[in-house]
């Protein structure tokens, strides 16, 4: 006598119709894209030894620059162009235009001063610039997986997800957790530091990889159940939350490879803010406004960026110019917390305002 057991149906990978252009661009953009080329990296290391050790890695990571002026650079100054183009923004956002950057030109102008070393803004104090540099560093952490949890909820919106409360809890400070992974791996590459030794030994990377695999594991689970329940899990919302995985196992690996990291992320974040300014009434639209806004951007970029960079003469000195990239940074990683919030209406209404029947 046989008895047939039959198992429950595993959940389907789908793409919802709900997306920022189509949904198989939004993967792509979002996560498609860099699942391939960091897991292949991350292959590629783990069967080839010395990575990132010779002049030839460097250079071929070297050639990521240009991509850096046509991705990355963009992504920063579009944050810009979204904040000081809403002409609410002073009253709704009044830490990103004004309180922040208030606060980030006063600690230059401290900087400068003689007491701390400095020699007015064509000489900084080293002390403060070392500061101001590792803290850039370490708040991208919380950056990273911020922007990682908004691209999860804004396609768990599109596409009928719903978490529970225990599921969003562990999903959430999973990513939480990768914050202290980053933060701990950014500090060990710094030179020795009396107050930081206990970050910097080798058993506190020790605790924080195991703390990520379990994170891992825990969020695997969240995922399954949620997508168990609902018979059905949006690539897009899968995508964005193994990516961000991918990226720091590809960091703990191949540290070199951060530019791809980064330009991973910047990939990621640019539909956002173009679709946002789609969905904005004007006068131009379709492919000639996004083409004019993205031009600015990358042309900005350059100015930011690359210009300063050729306009300091003692490069062993930080100045002001030296430092305004640092400061971008840093005001790109608030602003991004502050005007990308999913609860907001506004923001809603202006990411899914072209679809007739959002999710």
């Amino acid at each position: 006598m046989s008895v047939s057991v039959s198992l429950p149906a595993l959940p389907r990978l789908i793409l919802a119709r709900g997306a920022l252009f189509s949904p198989r661009l939004d993967f792509v953009l979002t996560s498609g894209l860099s699942l391939v080329v960091v897991g292949a990296m991350i292959l590629w290391s783990l069967f080839h030894t010395g990575l990132g050790q010779g002049a030839a890695a460097q250079d071929t990571l070297g050639r990521l620059l240009l991509l850096q002026v046509l991705i990355n650079w963009p992504h920063f100054v579009v944050s810009y162009w979204v904040l000081y183009s809403n002409r609410h923004a002073w009253r709704d956002y009044p830490g990103a235009t004004l309180i922040v950057p208030a606060v980030l030109l006063a600690i230059v102008y401290v900087a400068s001063l003689p007491p701390l070393g400095g020699q007015g803004v064509h000489a900084l104090g080293i002390g403060v610039s070392t500061a101001i540099w590792i803290f850039a560093g370490l708040y991208l952490a919380w950056h990273y997986t911020g922007q990682t949890w908004g691209v999860m909820m804004s396609f768990a919106h599109l596409s009928g997800l719903t978490l529970t409360g225990t599921e969003r809890f562990v999903l959430r400070n999973g990513l939480r957790v990768m914050v202290g992974w980053h933060v701990v791996w950014a500090i060990q590459t710094l030179a020795p530091l009396p107050y930081l030794g206990v970050l910097q030994s080798a058993m506190a990377m020790t605790v924080l990889n195991v703390a990520a695999l379990l994170a891992f594991a825990a969020g695997a689970v969240m995922l399954f159940r949620a997508a168990r329940r609902a018979g059905e899990v949006d690539l897009r919302v899968l995508g964005a939350w193994l990516v961000m995985y991918l990226w720091y196992l590809l960091l703990y690996l191949w540290p070199e490879a951060y530019l791809v990291v980064q330009l991973s992320h910047a990939l990621q974040y640019l539909g956002f803010p173009l679709r946002l300014e789609l969905n904005r009434p004007a006068r131009l639209q379709g492919v000639v406004r996004l083409g004019m806004v993205y031009t600015l951007c990358v042309l900005g970029g350059l100015a930011i960026f690359l210009l300063p960079a050729h306009l300091v003469v003692d490069h062993s000195k930080p100045s002001l110019l030296s430092m305004i990239g640092v400061l971008i940074n840093i005001h790109h990683y608030y602003t991004d917390s502050a005007i990308w919030k999913l609860r907001r209406s506004n923001v809603k209404s202006g990411l899914f305002g072209h679809l007739k029947t959002p999710s």
